[in-house]
């Protein structure tokens, strides 16, 4: 069980990748106890985060969202989240053992109907609030390439 002491975690934007049809934007987050952990290559940041895309892909499925490395006390979680249907987001989560492993074990978190943690929901939030003023607040309210490429540019720094 995890203990009731909070401390602030490094966030990083890893910038946007193309993840089979899908463009993410990714962060790394890491937990002070954690050390150091490299920057993952791009061919694994798309081994780690491919796994998420959503099953089955639906009609509404926009291909465009951003990903979770975080490197938390007791391993490395991945989320993978894409926007659906204008307004939601679709999410799936892994717990990753011997991420440096050419074929590492990667474990759903589908059964514990967790959500976040108090760490990501401040990329939840700043990802929400953006795309609400790059997407659904512009007039006429529309997906182009210019909305998404704006979109797709920012992303959150810093500690949370």
């Amino acid at each position: 069980m995890n203990s009731f002491e909070y401390a602030p975690r490094k966030v990083s934007f890893l910038g946007t990748h193309e993840i089979g049809d899908h463009r993410l934007k990714v962060y790394s987050l890491i937990a002070p106890s954690y050390g150091n952990p490299p920057v993952p290559s791009t061919e694994k940041i798309k081994e780690l985060l491919g796994k998420g895309l959503p099953d089955p892909e639906l009609e509404e499925d926009h291909k465009i969202g951003f990903g979770i490395l975080h490197w938390a006390g007791d391993g490395l979680y991945t989320l993978t989240n894409t926007w659906y249907d204008a307004n939601m987001l679709r999410l799936r989560a892994f717990l990753i053992d011997e991420f440096d492993s050419a074929e590492p074990k990667m474990e759903s978190l589908d059964h514990l109907n967790v959500i976040t943690c108090v760490w990501e929901l401040e990329i939840y939030k700043y990802e929400r609030d953006l795309w609400v003023r790059s997407v659904l607040e512009q007039k006429p309210a529309e997906l182009t390439d210019a909305v998404l490429a704006d979109y797709l540019s920012l992303g959150f720094e810093g500690y949370v």
